[in-house]
């Protein structure tokens, strides 16, 4: 299976990809994900789309669409909740 296209700019990625804290659970994330068979129910995929921009998609959003541990949704737009 081919890589997600949006992995080398996914924000969520940049932002905790240095986080030692969360290492395996990015790890586990890009296996399912980015690089394996849940490619296409990527919540963060799916808003990008439909949104035009992964500009648009939370940095704290995990792929199952939940917010990161530690983080809440408090500062996502009022489109991407709607969407979820």
């Amino acid at each position: 299976m081919s890589e997600c296209q949006n992995l080398e700019n996914c924000n969520f990625f940049k932002m905790f990809e240095n986080d030692k804290s969360k290492h395996l659970a990015l790890k586990g994330f890009i296996y399912m994900f980015c690089k394996g068979r849940k490619q296409d129910q990527c919540v963060r995929k799916k808003i990008s789309q439909i949104l035009g921009s992964s500009q648009f998609v939370p940095p704290n959003m995990l792929p199952n669409g939940f917010a990161m541990a530690g983080t809440n949704k408090s500062n996502w737009s009022e489109k991407v909740t709607k969407l979820l």
